[in-house]
C-alpha cells in the first residue's frame, strides 16, 4: 500500500491510497461476488438508452458528484477490521508516504494526515444523530404500501 499526499492549496491536501495488487487466492468471497455483480449491473443500466434504469443511474451519479474530494480520498483506503489491525500492529509495518518535498515539509506530513483523518468526524457524527432521530418519524411510511 502506498499513500500519496497531494497539495491542492496552501491549506488543503488530497490523500490517496494505492493498493498493491495481490494475487487472488482461491475462490472469491461472497462479498466480492456481490460487489462485482452490483458493479456489472450498474454499468449495464448506465449503458441503456432510456427508461427507469437509466434514470436511476443518472440520479445516482448526481448524488455521487456531491461527495467531496476528501471523502473520495479516504474511500481509497482499505477497510480496517480487527484481524488486519492486529496483524499490522504485530508486524509494525509502516507504509511509504509520497509527497512533493519542495512544497510540504517532512515534519508537517503526520499533522496533515491526522487532520485529514479527523476533520470531518464531527460532520459524520452530526449526520448520524439526525438520521437516528429521523428513523422513528420515517419508519411508519416504510410500512405503508404504495
Amino acid at each position: 500500500m502506498r499513500i500519496f499526499l497531494l497539495p491542492i492549496s496552501t491549506k488543503r491536501a488530497l490523500i490517496y491510497c494505492q493498493r498493491i495488487a495481490q494475487e487472488p487466492t482461491g475462490q472469491p468471497s461472497l462479498v466480492d461476488k456481490i460487489f462485482k455483480r452490483a458493479g456489472d449491473t450498474w454499468v449495464k443500466w448506465e449503458a441503456g438508452e432510456k427508461g427507469w434504469r437509466k434514470k436511476v443511474t443518472e440520479y445516482g451519479n448526481q448524488a455521487l458528484k456531491r461527495i467531496s474530494y476528501q471523502e473520495w480520498g479516504l474511500k481509497s483506503f482499505p477497510p480496517l477490521n480487527q484481524t488486519v489491525q492486529a496483524e499490522e500492529l504485530a508486524a509494525n509495518r509502516k507504509f511509504p508516504v509520497f509527497y512533493p518535498e519542495n512544497i510540504i515539509a517532512p515534519d508537517d506530513v503526520p499533522k496533515i494526515i491526522r487532520r485529514l483523518a479527523s476533520e470531518r468526524k464531527q460532520l459524520h457524527w452530526q449526520r448520524f444523530l439526525w438520521s437516528a432521530i429521523g428513523i422513528p418519524v420515517t419508519a411508519p411510511f416504510a410500512l405503508i404500501p404504495v
